[in-house]
C-alpha cells in the first residue's frame, strides 16, 4: 500500500496510482455537494473519539470529534435512524521541515504492519521520516493527534534545519467548533522544546534527530499534559500500534502480499468508519472513514461496519451492537413507501436493519465467547423480546415471507425480499440457540419453527430459472413474478453463506452473481464491470457492493483472482473501497473516481467475507472447534495471530500442505481441509507424516474436491495436513 515521492503507486495495479492526490482549499464539502464531487486522496486516522483526515503530505485537513446522538427515527430519510452531533475543524494542521530555505517536497507513503502511516521525504541531503497517530492505550482515547518525526542528516556537512507548527484552521456551519492547541517537542541537550510553534536543530553528519507535534482538540487540553516529551510520544506509538492491531492477526501472501495487506487496511476502514462518545457509547457512523460534519448515520452502513469488528475488534464491536440494539427496530415506519403502506409497522420499515443487532450479537459470542459479549443486558433482552414479538406477530402462513419496505434507505425489491427475510431467517435461529434464556419456551419453540419455514419457503418462492439457470433473485411479488434487477446495494445474498443460510459454493448464490454482472440485469455497467446505483441523475453511479457480490461469482481459482483484481483496480492507495468508483456513464474503465465517500460498509463485509468463504474460517469458542478450510488463487499463504478461546492460532498453506498450531490454553477440535487442484487423482492423506486415508473426508468444493480431517489439538501444539495426488 501507499506510492512514492512521485505519486506512482506502491501496488501499479491500481487505477489511482497518478490521479488526484492533491487536497485544494476550496474543495467542495459534502454537507454542500455531496453525490456530485470526487474527492481528494486521503488518509484517514482514528482512535473511534477522534478521527482526522490527512492529506498526502501528513498534513491534517480535517478532524471531528463525537459529542452526543439524537434519535430521528421518522424525521428524516428512511435509512437514517440517528444522528450524530458532531464537533468539526478542517483547514492545514502539522508540521513543516524547512532546510536550506527549502520545504520538503510530496513525501512516499508506507504504513507500520498496514496501520499507522508513515511519510518519508528529503530535503538534498536531509531525510525525514513522519509517522502520524492517533494514540490509544487500552480503553484511553485521547482527543490529540501526535506527528513523530525523525531528522537525519546524510550528508558530509552541517545541517540547520527549521521546524515549524501550520495550524490555520475554520470550522463549519452547523457543527461545534472543535478547538486545537499544539505543542512541538524536540531533543536536544536539554530535555525538551515545548509550549512553542518552532525551533531550530543543527545535525552534524550522520546525526539523526527526533521531533514532535502534538495537537490537542479537547477543552481540557489533557494530550499536551500527558504527551509532553518525545519519550513520551513513542511509547504512546508503541501502545497505540498493540491497540490498533486487535485480534485478526496478520495475513501474508508471498506470491501477491498486496491481498494480505487489504485485509488489514479494509478492518482498520471499517472500524475508523466508527465514532464513540466521551462514555464510550457508540455515537453512529460515517459512510467511510473520510471525516465530514454530516450528522447522518445510516443505519445499514453502520451494521456492515460492525461486521467487520466482530472479527478485528470485538471489544469495539459491543458497544456497536448495542447502538444497534437500541435504536434498530423504529416505532413506525415512515417516508415514502409507507405512505404507498400506511399499515406498515416499524419492524416492516426495515425488517433487515430490525434483525441487525442479534445477528452480529451471534457471530460475536460464536467467535469469541459469552464472555466476550458485554453490552448493556437490559437494553439488549428488551430488544431481543420485542424482535422476537415482531416475529411471532408478523408471521407469514406457512409458505410466505415477510414483507419489508426499505434494505436501507432504497426500497425493497419485491413484496418479498431475498436477503431481507434470509436475515429474519438468522435472526430467529440465533434467538431461539443462542439468546433463548431472554425468552420464554413457547417463543423459543415458534421461533424455531419461523426459522425452519423461511429456509424452506426461501426455497420455494425465492429460486427461480433465469435464462435456464436456477437462483436466488432479488425478490418475489404476490403474485409469482419475480424482480429484474440486482440492486447493487444489496449484500445479503453475498453473506448469505456467512450467516450460514447456504454453502460458500452455493450454485443458487453464484448464478444469481453470475446474472447480475451482466448484461442481463439492467443495472449491470459492462464498460466499467459494476453495478449501478441508477437514481436518476448521472453523477451517480457504479456502487461498490455490487462489486463485493462479484466475488461470488467465481467457481475456479482463476475465476476468484479475477474477481479480486476488480477489487484491486478500484481501491485506492491507501487500501480504501470508495462508494461510487464510476460514474453512471462512465465509458473509460481506467478513470476511477472518489465517489461520495470512502466505502466502511463494503470494507466491514469484505473482511468477514475474506475471512469465511475465502479462507474458511469458522470458529465456535464455546464449542473450542475451529475449521480451516480454504479455497484461494494462492498456493502460498499464511494467517498469523487470529483470536480464539483467550490466545492465538495460526495457519499456514504450502502447496499441498495445511500447518495448524494451537496457541491456546484449550484443546481444539480442529477442521483442517486442503482443496484439490481439478482433474487430479488422490494418492494419499496425511497428517503429521500419518497415514489419515480411511480416516479423511472428501467432498466436492468449486471446480473439484476437498479433502478434510479432524484431529484434537492440544495447547502449543502444531500438525500438517498432507495430500499427495497425481
Amino acid at each position: 500500500m501507499g506510492f512514492n515521492a512521485k505519486g506512482a503507486a506502491g501496488n501499479r495495479a491500481s487505477f489511482f496510482a497518478a490521479a488526484g492526490l492533491e487536497w485544494p482549499d476550496d474543495m467542495v464539502m459534502e454537507y454542500d455537494l455531496g453525490r456530485y464531487t470526487d474527492y481528494p486522496f486521503s488518509v484517514d486516522i482514528s482512535n473511534n473519539r477522534l478521527l482526522a483526515a490527512l492529506d498526502r503530505t501528513g498534513q491534517v485537513r480535517r478532524a471531528v470529534v463525537a459529542i452526543g446522538r439524537e434519535d430521528v427515527r421518522g424525521k428524516t430519510i428512511p435509512g437514517v435512524y440517528v444522528y450524530k452531533k458532531l464537533a468539526f475543524c478542517q483547514g492545514h494542521i502539522g508540521m513543516q521541515i524547512n532546510c536550506m530555505n527549502r520545504q520538503c517536497p510530496s513525501p512516499a507513503l508506507s504504513f507500520i504492519d498496514d496501520l499507522i502511516p508513515v511519510f518519508d521525504a528529503s530535503i538534498g541531503n536531509l531525510h525525514s521520516q513522519t509517522i502520524v497517530f492517533v494514540p490509544q492505550e487500552g480503553a484511553s482515547r485521547p482527543l490529540c493527534l501526535i506527528q513523530l518525526c525523525q531528522l537525519a542528516n546524510r550528508g558530509t556537512t552541517p545541517l540547520d534545519v527549521n521546524v515549524s507548527i501550520l495550524s490555520s484552521t475554520r470550522g463549519k456551519d452547523g457543527t461545534v467548533a472543535l478547538p486545537l492547541k499544539f505543542n512541538l517537542l524536540s531533543e536536544s541537550d536539554s530535555p525538551i522544546t515545548s509550549g512553542t510553534s518552532k525551533t531550530m536543530l543543527r545535525l552534524d553528519p550522520g546525526e539523526s534527530r527526533s521531533v514532535a507535534s502534538v495537537f490537542d482538540f479537547s477543552e481540557q487540553e489533557d494530550g499536551l499534559q500527558i504527551f509532553n516529551t518525545i519519550h513520551g510520544c513513542r511509547t504512546a506509538l508503541k501502545a497505540t500500534l498493540k491497540a490498533r492491531k486487535g485480534s485478526l492477526g496478520k495475513v501474508q501472501i508471498p506470491e501477491d502480499p498486496w491481498y494480505g495487506d487489504l485485509i488489514t487496511r479494509s478492518a482498520e476502514l471499517a472500524r475508523q468508519s466508527l465514532l464513540l462518545q466521551a462514555d464510550g457509547k457508540a455515537a453512529g457512523s460515517f459512510w467511510g472513514s473520510n471525516a465530514n460534519p454530516l450528522p447522518d448515520v445510516w443505519t445499514r452502513d453502520f451494521g456492515y461496519c460492525a461486521m467487520g469488528l466482530v472479527d478485528s475488534n470485538p471489544d469495539l464491536a459491543n458497544p456497536m451492537i448495542e447502538f444497534l440494539a437500541q435504536y434498530g427496530i423504529p416505532d413506525q415506519a415512515w417516508e415514502r413507501e409507507a405512505r404507498m403502506h400506511p399499515e406498515a409497522s416499524g419492524f416492516e420499515h426495515s425488517l433487515g436493519n430490525s434483525c441487525l443487532a442479534v445477528v452480529l450479537a451471534s457471530m460475536l459470542v460464536h467467535r469469541h465467547g459469552r464472555t466476550a459479549f458485554a453490552v448493556n443486558q437490559k437494553i439488549f433482552a428488551q430488544y431481543v423480546r420485542r424482535l422476537a414479538a415482531n416475529l411471532i406477530a408478523e408471521r407469514p402462513e406457512q409458505g410466505q415471507l415477510y414483507e419489508t419496505l426499505y434494505i436501507s434507505d432504497g426500497p425493497s425489491r419485491g413484496d418479498y425480499h431475498t436477503g431481507s427475510n434470509i436475515l429474519a431467517w438468522k435472526a430467529a435461529t440465533v434467538m431461539a440457540e443462542d439468546f433463548s434464556d431472554l425468552l420464554d419456551a413457547d417463543q423459543t419453540r415458534q421461533l424455531k419453527q419461523i426459522a425452519e419455514e423461511l429456509h424452506q419457503s426461501l426455497g420455494q418462492k425465492c429460486v427461480r430459472s433465469i435464462d435456464g439457470k436456477p437462483m436466488y433473485v432479488e425478490g418475489t411479488n404476490r403474485d409469482g413474478s419475480i424482480i429484474g434487477v440486482h440492486d447493487g446495494e444489496e449484500s445479503d445474498l453475498t453473506l448469505a453463506s456467512v450467516y450460514g443460510f447456504t454453502s460458500r459454493d452455493d450454485e443458487l448464490i453464484r448464478n444469481h452473481a453470475r446474472w447480475a454482472h451482466s448484461t442481463r440485469d439492467p443495472y449491470y455497467a459492462p464498460i466499467t464491470g459494476g453495478i449501478d446505483f441508477w437514481d436518476f441523475d448521472d453523477s451517480n453511479g457504479i456502487t461498490y457492493p455490487g462489486h463485493i457480490h462479484g466475488l461470488c461469482r467465481a467457481n475456479t481459482r482463476e475465476e476468484l483472482k479475477d474477481a479480486l483484481l476488480e477489487l484491486r483496480r478500484t481501491t485506492d492507495l491507501d487500501g480504501s473501497f470508495w462508494w461510487w468508483p464510476f460514474e453512471h456513464a462512465e465509458q473509460e474503465p481506467t478513470k476511477v473516481k472518489r465517489g461520495l465517500g470512502k466505502c466502511g460498509w463494503c470494507a466491514g463485509e469484505f473482511v468477514s467475507f475474506f475471512l469465511h468463504d475465502i479462507m474458511g474460517v469458522e470458529r465456535d469458542q464455546e464449542a473450542r472447534s475451529i475449521r480451516i478450510a480454504p479455497y484461494t488463487p494462492w498456493r502460498h499463504f499464511s494467517w498469523k495471530g487470529l483470536a480464539f478461546c483467550g490466545g492465538q492460532v495460526d495457519f499456514e498453506q504450502v502447496d499441498d500442505t495445511l500447518h495448524f498450531t494451537n496457541r491456546t490454553d484449550e484443546t481444539l477440535h480442529a477442521y483442517l481441509q486442503i482443496s484439490m487442484q481439478p482433474d487430479t487423482m488422490l494418492e494419499d492423506v496425511t497428517l503429521n507424516g500419518q497415514s489419515r486415508r480411511y480416516q479423511a473426508s472428501v467432498i466436492h468444493l468449486h471446480d473439484g474436491s476437498a479433502v478434510g480431517v479432524e484431529e484434537e489439538v492440544e495447547p502449543g501444539q502444531s500438525v500438517a495436513l498432507t495430500i499427495r495426488t497425481r
